[in-house]
C-alpha cells in the first residue's frame, strides 16, 4: 500500500508527524539525494515537499510527476513560508491529484 512521505524543513516534518506522515528532514544541500531514497521506498506513493526545496530541483520533479508510474510529488509551503498556507494540506494534495479525498 502506498504512504504519503514529507520531505522538508524540521517545523514542517515534526507537524506532519504528528498527522501520521512520515517524513524526512532536508535542505537545499541534500534535497536530491533525500528525494531519491524516498523515490526508492516501495511504498512511496505521495510526496509532499516545501516550496523552499522545490525550488532547488524543479526539473527533477516535473519529470517525477510526469513519468513515474507510482509516485506523485506535491509542493506545499513550510511552516515557515513567508507566503503561508492558502489552503490545507488536504486541499493541496486534492488540488494535485484531481480527485477529492
Amino acid at each position: 500500500m502506498e504512504r504519503i512521505f514529507s520531505i522538508g524543513d524540521i517545523h514542517t516534518v515534526t507537524s506532519l508527524r504528528l498527522a501520521g506522515v512520515e517524513g524526512i528532514v532536508a535542505d537545499r544541500e541534500n534535497v536530491k539525494k533525500v528525494l531519491d531514497e524516498v523515490l526508492h521506498r516501495p511504498d512511496a506513493g505521495v510526496i509532499v515537499i516545501t516550496r523552499y526545496l522545490a525550488e532547488e530541483i524543479p526539473g527533477i520533479i516535473s519529470d517525477i510527476n510526469l513519468n513515474s508510474p507510482k509516485s506523485v510529488i506535491i509542493e506545499i509551503p513550510g511552516i515557515e513560508d513567508p507566503r503561508g498556507f492558502g489552503k490545507s494540506i488536504l486541499d493541496y494534495i486534492t488540488e494535485a491529484l484531481g480527485i477529492a479525498l
